[in-house]
């Protein structure tokens, strides 16, 4: 965000940012899970697919029946067609059973991987006194790698050192935005307490709105009156609680 005349922002734009901001310091602390799609086992599953002599089932053949007919009843098609526009419905409806197999394929293929954390990341960043140490810890947040993307061709890519989706703008706004992040540090609503597990997550929920007003020149403590106290984990369990009570009412109902 460009240094001058504040920006005007309303209260869900910079809950937006401090959201961002939140999940991926939660990430740099706790790390993530991710899928990996083994290439090898999902070419060789397609060719299967591929190879497959798939045909209607009866249900299928009697489904593509009732809706010629019903074309010809409507006068949507001239009874000579019936038996081409049979056979194009079938090839079509194989078609899309076939699509269907290669993206369950897709699914079967693929494992989940965790990538760690960096909870060092978070606990330097949380005994930073200056925006220079600030600055120097977001230096290692990426790093430019040459990478083979295709056999001869070489490229030179942007790749993230700490646990945090390629292109995330969390390192950069950080860096821009170091004064503010050591303001709210030193801010008396700053939570101090380590003793609970929750109490990290309070700060770094702090430090995120903070940092989101910060791109908009919002004070730390107008920034985080405007955005709340709720954190978005904490409105997501609510959601989901409140989800299975109407549930559990509807069945009742029933």
């Amino acid at each position: 965000m460009p240094i001058g005349r504040p920006k005007i922002a309303d209260a869900g734009t910079v809950y937006s940012f401090a959201h961002q901001f939140y999940w991926d310091f939660r990430r740099i602390q706790e790390g993530y899970s991710r899928w990996k799609y083994d290439q090898e086992e999902y070419e060789r599953a397609i060719r299967e697919v591929d190879a497959y002599n798939l045909g209607l089932s009866e249900s299928q053949k009697v489904a593509l029946v009732q809706v010629v007919r019903k074309d010809v009843e409507a006068g949507r098609l001239a009874p000579a067609e019936k038996m081409s526009r049979l056979r194009e419905l079938g090839i079509a409806n194989l078609a899309a059973t076939r699509e269907w197999l290669k993206v369950e394929v897709g699914e079967l293929v693929r494992t989940q991987i965790k990538v760690p954390g960096k909870p060092e990341v978070i606990e330097a960043l949380l005994n930073a006194e200056t925006s220079e140490a600030v600055q120097n810890i977001c230096t290692d947040a990426v790093a430019s790698r040459t990478v083979e993307v295709r056999p001869g061709v070489k490229k030179e890519l942007t790749i993230p050192n700490w646990p945090i989706p390629a292109g995330s703008v969390l390192p950069m706004y950080l860096a821009e935005n170091a004064a503010q992040f050591i303001a709210a540090k030193n801010d008396p609503r700053f939570p101090k307490s380590t003793t609970r597990p929750s109490s990290k997550l309070k700060q770094l929920w702090f430090l995120s709105r903070a940092l989101a007003g910060a791109l908009y020149g919002i004070s730390v403590r107008t920034s985080i009156n405007l955005v709340g106290s709720k954190r978005p984990d904490e409105m997501f369990e609510e959601s989901r609680a409140g989800k299975s009570i109407r549930k559990r009412r509807g069945s009742r109902g029933k």
